[in-house]
């Protein structure tokens, strides 16, 4: 089966999270235990990016929840403020835990695919959003 179609927008300069869930026929969750996934994107300028599950760092985290079927995405405004292009083309992939055959190597499918656009703020600006606490009292709603 073709990998489905999905386009999404980022914010330049805002954090980002995008989930996945990945269903049979029937809507039933497929459990993902022990599988990996990877979403790359080829951007206008010819820069390829790529994000692999099971990583969480300063510059993104790609987790599964495997029992859910669901792959999630977030990237910090920091990183997002950084991002020079206007648009891409992704492939999100899955590798399932099993060989194809005995020696063929893990199973891997490309279950999306689409374009990615970022969208240009109002006022330029580089510097990621950054709040203190400090000056707050403790009810948490002020």
């Amino acid at each position: 089966m073709p990998a489905a179609n999905y386009n999404f927008t980022i914010e330049k300069g805002t954090a980002f999270v995008i989930s996945f869930e990945y269903q049979d026929d029937t809507n039933t969750a497929i459990n993902l235990t022990n599988w990996c996934a990877r979403l790359r994107w080829i951007d206008n300028n010819g820069n390829i990016t790529t994000y692999n599950t099971n990583v969480r760092n300063s510059s993104y985290e790609f987790t599964i929840s495997p029992k859910v079927g669901k792959i999630t995405l977030k990237i910090p405004a920091s990183q997002t403020a950084a991002f020079d292009f206007t648009s891409a083309n992704y492939d999100l992939e899955l590798q399932e835990p099993n060989d194809l055959y005995s020696g063929g190597g893990k199973k891997v499918f490309r279950i999306l695919q689409g374009s990615v656009t970022l969208q240009e703020r109002n006022v330029a600006d580089t510097d990621a959003f950054s709040c203190s606490f400090d000056s707050q009292d403790s009810c948490g709603t002020c």
